[in-house]
């Protein structure tokens, strides 16, 4: 079966646009993830891309980012909205700009 994630060699934050543009499309995990006193992501460091809400899972790809030093971690869905199932998350995840600690 074809591997429908990729990981990233960023080493350092990007803010939250520059995110949008490169990764339009993809559904991206961050570390190190900055948020606003209104909570509102303002940048984080991609580390992950997939097709998928954590694509890769299975895999334990996302063990090592259990770590204080990748905190916080979060997740932003750029996929693209196909209709209505494409809008779907699934059950246990995290809101486009949550804090969560891992999958």
């Amino acid at each position: 079966m074809e591997k429908t994630y990729k990981f990233l060699n960023h080493t350092t934050p990007l803010p939250i646009d520059e995110i949008r543009r490169l990764y339009k499309g993809y559904w991206v995990f961050l570390v190190n993830a900055e948020f606003s006193i209104t909570n509102s992501l303002i940048s984080g460091t991609p580390v992950i891309i997939g097709s998928r809400a954590y694509d890769g899972a299975r895999d334990g790809i996302y063990e090592k980012y259990k770590a204080s030093e990748y905190e916080p971690q979060t997740d932003i869905s750029l996929l693209s909205n196909n209709g209505f199932i494409s809008a779907l998350r699934p059950a246990g995840g995290s809101n486009a700009y949550s804090k969560t600690k891992y999958p």
